[in-house]
């Protein structure tokens, strides 16, 4: 979890996307069971994970924001204002 003045945001880490569906329902459980809209998923830049996320238009949908956009507005100390994908 992230969290600032007056927000929070769910975090889920994943070094290898094995299975796309998988993956969006435990973001869907952390959400409900958290309480929390937003999830920034921390992902391993790799060329699979890559493949998995051109390959999935759901995962895209779940998390629309990018990477810099998510990560600038945590370096200010800001909620992002979404769910998105940071590729590390």
């Amino acid at each position: 979890m992230i969290s600032g003045i007056g927000w929070r945001i769910a975090v889920e880490a994943e070094t290898r996307i094995h299975d796309v569906q998988a993956l969006q329902r435990r973001i869907t459980l952390k959400r409900r069971d958290g309480g929390e809209p937003d999830v920034v998923l921390l992902l391993n830049e790799t060329r699979t994970n890559r493949e998995a996320l051109d390959g999935s238009a759901g995962l895209r949908d779940m998390l629309p924001l990018d990477g810099r956009t998510m990560l600038a507005a945590l370096r200010d100390g800001r909620s992002p204002g979404g769910s998105g994908i940071v590729r590390l």
